[in-house]
């Protein structure tokens, strides 16, 4: 076995855009190369060269492609998907990690059957209806590329659900990360004071999010509690159902703060005393979940199968059922008029995540590596 892994990290999303492969993709790189691995990460990459991040080798640029009512920015150039090849072969690596393998042509290409150079193969499945080669070329063929593997990584049940309906195989369910080392969080909303309840929203502005469901129910309760707020975070375009509701009711209290940094993410958990996460579905895991357990904030989440991966019914959060907006209005109610719940949602949701502190799971995938890589040593 090397004394120290070389490791290439690929990833089929576009890298000049924030997305929660790429963020996996990037934790992932710097919990390895903490521990001693020579890891880089190759991807597409459509940003201005000068602002790529050192560790990244671009591959080209991507396309915007919607998918599962949202847009996903890959590369479908068969250039690449040759050319991804004669690099690997070129710059031997012991492990080669893909993510999301039929995502795009340059995490296909890596998985080649062609690809026989010795490097250890290993796939991670992140979707529970995301973009997909299996659109545009055959199961059969495509299972070819999948016998390529040497192992296969879900972050879910329910992203192994999805693989396994295309690829039954054994699947090795690492969790998405989160950065749990000490930091000081600065308020970077002073403007926000604290005599009000802050009820959060952050996420690109699809229809899948469920924001629209969300605005519903808070100007329904803001008909009867005038100490709530509504801050929301994010990208992209209302849609035209949410602007019509915003335009025919006074929308009193509601914060649209655009699209955040880190910090300022972390910054408004902390400042919030109620997180929603209102998606109507195709959601594998949640990592904005993990996001605001960090930070102790109690949640109010949908009641589908990628959230119940991650969070419990009266444990870190409340569930209310997907597209109603009754059920989510209730359950903010119910925390607005519990502080006691509040507080000890948070707790719980603090507590939790623990276990999805990046070192473990970056761990957790190393030990996997090896152990792959003893297996294919006893087998040859």
């Amino acid at each position: 076995m090397p004394h120290s892994l070389k490791v290439a990290i690929l990833s089929p999303y576009d890298f000049a855009y924030h997305g929660g492969v790429n963020s996996h993709v990037t934790n992932l790189h710097y919990h390895l190369a903490d521990k001693g691995v020579k890891a880089t990460i190759i991807a597409p990459f459509s940003g201005d060269i000068d602002t790529a991040p050192r560790s990244l080798i671009p591959f080209g640029k991507s396309i915007p492609v919607k998918i599962a009512g949202s847009v996903a920015r890959i590369s479908f150039s068969l250039k690449k998907y040759f050319q991804i090849q004669n690099f690997l072969k070129n710059h031997f690596f012991d492990v080669i990690h893909v993510h999301e393998p039929f995502g795009g042509s340059i995490t296909l290409g890596a998985i080649s059957p062609k690809m026989r150079d010795g490097s250890l193969k290993v796939a991670t499945f992140h979707s529970f209806e995301g973009s997909s080669m299996h659109r545009f070329i055959p199961n059969k063929v495509l299972r070819n590329f999948s016998n390529n593997l040497d192992g296969k990584i879900a972050v879910s049940d329910s992203a192994k659900k999805y693989a396994s309906k295309y690829f039954q195989s054994d699947y090795k369910i690492i969790p998405n990360g989160i950065d749990l080392s000490d930091q000081l969080v600065e308020d970077l909303y002073p403007n926000i004071d604290d005599t009000k309840i802050n009820i959060l929203f952050v996420g690109r502005f699809e229809k899948r999010k469920g924001l629209f469901f969300l605005i519903q129910a808070y100007l329904n309760l803001k008909q009867k509690y005038d100490n709530i707020r509504l801050l929301i975070a994010g990208g992209g375009e209302l849609d035209s159902e949410s602007q019509k509701i915003l335009s025919s009711r006074y929308p009193i209290d509601i914060m649209f703060l655009g699209q955040v940094t880190e910090l300022q993410k972390q910054s408004l958990f902390k400042k919030s005393d109620i997180f929603c996460a209102p998606s109507t579905g195709q959601e594998s895991f949640g990592i904005v979940l993990l996001e605001s357990m960090r930070s102790g904030t109690c949640l109010v989440a949908s009641n589908i199968e990628g959230y119940k991966n991650v969070v419990q019914h009266m444990r870190e959060c409340l569930l209310s059922e997907p597209k109603d907006v009754l059920s989510l209005q209730n359950n903010i109610e119910i925390l607005i008029n519990n502080e006691k719940l509040r507080i000890q949602l948070g707790l719980n949701a603090l507590k939790s995540v623990q276990k999805y502190d990046w070192d473990l799971v970056s761990n957790d995938i190393l030990d996997y590596y090896r152990q792959l890589i003893l297996k294919k040593e006893n087998f040859n």
